[in-house]
């Protein structure tokens, strides 16, 4: 797990926790909504892989769902589910990592002693989590002009997007790279909070315009840009449409809006963060994860909530042995 010599230790000292009964409320709430996510990504994975799927897999307003994910997940006509992994996974590293080193302090002391060398499962965790975070920025940019082309051209929207999915997984990959480089070859170490300890890194570029919060301050404020815009014609436009606007458009567009809300909470939270010098940097670090776990969580929360065939689909009983079926109308062409 180690791979450096005793002479680049960076030991930290556990501190007393301040309010130990808060951290274990924290982390409980936590608990609490992380199964919830992890409950919903799973039953989606079930629902795609094995008791909806000939009616899932093509279905557009899925590929549509794709596109709000940490990495996009269509690719022409098939829909690929590892956003859906990729968000378990993300869930998983924060509830029995992050957010347990953080809040449950009488582990401190056990278990910080081993991240006090260079920690390969230290650098993964980080460098995984940012990257994550950068990858729902792109793919929060692509999400909003996808859902603005649908209402706008949707004669030519199947069209558009066949030819533009390929290229936008590919860009969610790879831009995020453009703010985790400095990352990547820097040396992650635990550092003490509170009663815990979390991950934090010392650069290996020193320019004050490499650290990561600020690249994710531009990342998160351009994508603020094109919510704002886009999320903004595409609610006036569904506004305006005649009565034969449907439920997908109408679904389409609670999803979207509700998308991007818990994203103005991120931007909100990561500038606050980078500006705001006199704010409380334990509290305001602590607050910006829990932005983000909206965005995590969230996006499975939305979809099944904002469609009601697929909260039948997921809370109703099989019938001895009778096939459920999904119905999602279409996009209007």
């Amino acid at each position: 797990m180690n791979s450096s010599s005793s002479n680049d230790l960076i030991p930290f000292q556990c501190l007393d926790p301040t309010d130990p009964g808060l951290d274990i409320v924290l982390y409980i709430f936590c608990f609490f909504y992380y199964s919830i996510g992890l409950f919903l990504h799973g039953s989606i994975l079930r629902m795609i892989f094995f008791t909806d799927r000939t009616t899932l897999k093509d279905n557009s307003f899925f590929q549509i769902y794709a596109m709000d994910s940490i990495m996009v997940g269509v690719s022409g006509q098939t829909f690929n589910v590892c956003s859906p992994f990729q968000s378990i996974f993300l869930i998983s590293v924060e509830l029995f990592f992050n957010r347990l080193f953080l809040f449950i302090s009488p582990f401190c002391p056990i278990v910080g002693p081993f991240f006090w060398d260079t920690s390969i499962i230290m650098k993964l965790v980080y460098l995984i989590l940012h990257h994550s975070r950068f990858s729902k920025s792109v793919a929060q940019i692509i999400m909003v002009l996808n859902r603005m082309s649908c209402v706008l051209a949707p004669s030519n929207y199947d069209r558009l997007w066949r030819i533009f999915t390929p290229v936008s997984r590919v860009l969610v990959v790879i831009l995020p790279f453009g703010g985790t480089w400095n990352l990547i070859i820097s040396r992650v170490f635990g550092q003490s909070i509170r009663g815990g300890f979390s991950i934090n890194y010392k650069r290996a570029v020193q320019w004050v315009s490499a650290a990561l919060s600020m690249f994710q301050s531009i990342y998160i404020s351009t994508a603020l840009f094109f919510t704002i815009i886009c999320t903004s014609i595409t609610v006036y436009k569904l506004y305006i449409l005649p009565d034969r606007i449907k439920t997908a458009e109408r679904a389409l567009c609670i999803t979207s809006f509700f998308t991007s809300l818990t994203f103005l909470f991120v931007a909100g939270t990561q500038l606050t963060f980078l500006y705001c010098t006199t704010c409380n940097r334990d509290f305001l670090f602590i607050f910006q994860s829990f932005a983000f776990d909206t965005f995590t969580v969230g996006s499975a929360v939305i979809l099944i909530a904002s469609n009601k065939n697929l909260r039948t689909s997921l809370f109703s009983k099989k019938d001895d042995g009778s096939k459920r079926i999904v119905t999602v109308t279409p996009i209007s062409k």
